[in-house]
């Protein structure tokens, strides 16, 4: 008898706990805070340095051209009403803005002459030795020009603005050049990723409060 009245003890103590538990868990209101940290995007301003925009319309020498207006009309360009033709040799190079404000251009150029036999002589050759280039005498003239350019307008540098006098004994032999254009700042926007420190909230359950 005394077996039985435990036995019924213990399963009125389970289904007690079954019910009351469940019951208190319900009941029970807690609220943990914990802090994370989250990413998120924003849209950034930033600069950035770019050269201008140009474009290089035409380039040759007097010594291959005559008529340097006629070459513009045929070519469909507007040479500057004060451009000179020089006699002697000169190089010619056009150059347009295309971006939306005005620049300075700079062109570097070099011009080298050489002995006029021996270029004659070396005129096929691809490659040529140390005594080959000796024989050649160079001369060399080198410079820069600066034309400030609206956009849109068209400037003609010659190099040199004088032009050379290349006596009978030598020939124009060789040329360099490289345009350097002007720069200006360009505002422009960029998706970054950041991240900030977010309080969070969690219910937490009876059991985790007594013994978390």
């Amino acid at each position: 008898m005394k077996k039985t009245g435990t036995a019924v003890g213990v399963v009125i103590a389970l289904v007690l706990g079954a019910v009351f538990v469940p019951l208190v868990e319900a009941e029970f209101r807690h609220t943990e805070t914990y802090l994370e940290d989250e990413p998120y995007e924003v849209t950034e301003t930033y600069y950035e340095t770019e050269p201008l925009e140009y474009r290089r319309l035409d380039s040759f020498h007097t010594e291959a051209v005559k008529d340097v207006r006629r070459r513009a009309d045929f070519r469909g360009y507007d040479l500057p009403h004060e451009i000179v033709e020089w006699p002697d040799f000169a190089l010619y190079f056009v150059v347009q803005n295309l971006d939306d404000v005005v620049g300075t251009f700079e062109i570097r150029y070099t011009i080298t002459t050489a002995n006029k036999e021996a270029a004659e002589r070396q005129m096929h050759l691809s490659q040529r030795t140390p005594e080959e280039y000796e024989e050649l005498e160079r001369e060399y003239y080198a410079g820069s020009i600066e034309l400030q350019l609206e956009s849109s307008q068209i400037g003609v540098y010659i190099c040199p603005p004088g032009g050379i006098y290349i006596a009978p004994d030598r020939v124009p032999f060789d040329h360099e050049h490289d345009i350097a254009p002007d720069t200006k700042e360009v505002e422009k926007e960029r998706t970054v990723t950041r991240e900030r420190t977010e309080t969070h909230y969690k219910r937490i359950t009876l059991f985790e409060y007594l013994f978390g």
